[in-house]
C-alpha cells in the first residue's frame, strides 16, 4: 500500500535515485526544472533550483556531485555550491531535449534524447556518455519518441528500454546491442515509463496513466502488480535500507482532477525482492 513520502505536487517527478552515502533520495521536477531530496527519517524536502529542465541524472563518486542530463546537455553539477561544469551538449536534432537515463554497470551513462515539441515524433534517439573519454556516442536502437525504462540486468548484460509510445519494454544483449528484442507488452491503459531492477534480476516499471507499478520476472512475465493512488505514475526505486522501500515519483501535467497523491513522492515497503546499489557515473575526475 502506498503512502506519501513528500506532498511536493511535482509537475513533472521522474528518476529517482538513492544515495548510500548519504541516505538520500534524490528526483527531478523536470517541468518546474528543480532537483529535490529526502533524506532517511527526515520529512523535510530539500530543493535546487536548476537554470533548465532536468530530464535525467545520475550519482558520482563525489556524494556532492551530479551528473546532470539537463535538457540541453549534460554537466556535472555541485550540490553544495551550485557550480556547473559543461561536459557535452545534447546530441539529438534541433527540437529535442534529453530524457531518461542511468548508468550502465560500468559506470557509463546511457540516456534518450526526446522531442521537445507536440504532438511528439520518433525523431530522439539513445545514446552513451563514455565515462573514460567524456565523450557522447550514438546507439545503434530505432528511433524513439519518448524514452524510458533505461536500466541494466544485475550482471550487466542486458539492457532494458522504450518509447512510451509504443506500449512495451524492449531488451538487447549488453553492451553489443545484439538481439534486440520485446521483453514486454503492456496491458491496460497505461504506457511504461520509468523502471529499475532488483536483487533478483526482476524489472519495476511505473505505468504513466495506469495507476500502477508492474513487477516483471527476467522472461518478461509479470511477477506482481502493486496498484499506485498516483495515476500517471513515473519511476519507481528500491532504497533506503536495505533497500526494501519502494518509492515512486509521479506527475501532475495535464492532469484537470487532481488527487492528494498527484504529483506526490509514493513510498510502500516491499517483501518481494531488494534493491541494488545505484552504479555510478565512472569518470576518474569531476
Amino acid at each position: 500500500m502506498f503512502s506519501i513520502a513528500a506532498d511536493v505536487r511535482n509537475k513533472l517527478g521522474e528518476c529517482p535515485l538513492w544515495c548510500e552515502r548519504t541516505h538520500r533520495l534524490y528526483w527531478t521536477d523536470i517541468e518546474a526544472s528543480e532537483l529535490l531530496a529526502i533524506e532517511e527519517g527526515n520529512d523535510a524536502v530539500m530543493r535546487w533550483s536548476l537554470p533548465e529542465r532536468l530530464g535525467s541524472f545520475a550519482l558520482t563518486k563525489q556524494s556532492h556531485i551530479l551528473l546532470m542530463g539537463f535538457a540541453s546537455g549534460l554537466a556535472f553539477y555541485d550540490l553544495n555550491s551550485g557550480l556547473l561544469t559543461p561536459v557535452a551538449a545534447s546530441p539529438g536534432d534541433a527540437g529535442t531535449r534529453i530524457g531518461d537515463g542511468r548508468c550502465d554497470r560500468a559506470g557509463n551513462f546511457v540516456f534518450g534524447t526526446m522531442d521537445d515539441g507536440y504532438p511528439v515524433k520518433a525523431i530522439g534517439k539513445f545514446h552513451r556518455l563514455n565515462a573514460a573519454t567524456l565523450t557522447v556516442e550514438t546507439l545503434v536502437l530505432p528511433d524513439v519518441a519518448i524514452p524510458n525504462s533505461i536500466c541494466f540486468s544485475p550482471d550487466g548484460g542486458t539492457l532494458y528500454y522504450c518509447d512510451s509510445l509504443q506500449g512495451r519494454i524492449m531488451c538487447c544483449d549488453y553492451p553489443s546491442l545484439q538481439n534486440q528484442r520485446v521483453f514486454a507488452e503492456t496491458e491496460g491503459s497505461g504506457a511504461p515509463d520509468g523502471s529499475c531492477v532488483d536483487a533478483m534480476g526482476y524489472l519495476w516499471n511505473a505505468e504513466w496513466g495506469g495507476s500502477r507499478v508492474v513487477r516483471y520476472r527476467p522472461d518478461g512475465t509479470t511477477a506482481a502488480i502493486l496498484t499506485s493512488p498516483g495515476l500517471q505514475s513515473t519511476c519507481p526505486a528500491l532504497a533506503g535500507e536495505g533497500f526494501t522501500r519502494l518509492y515512486c515519483t509521479t506527475a501532475t501535467v495535464g492532469l484537470t482532477a487532481l488527487s492528494e497523491y498527484d504529483g506526490s513522492l509514493l513510498k510502500a515497503e516491499s517483501d518481494l525482492s531488494p534493491g541494488l546499489p545505484e552504479t555510478t557515473f565512472a569518470a576518474h575526475s569531476v
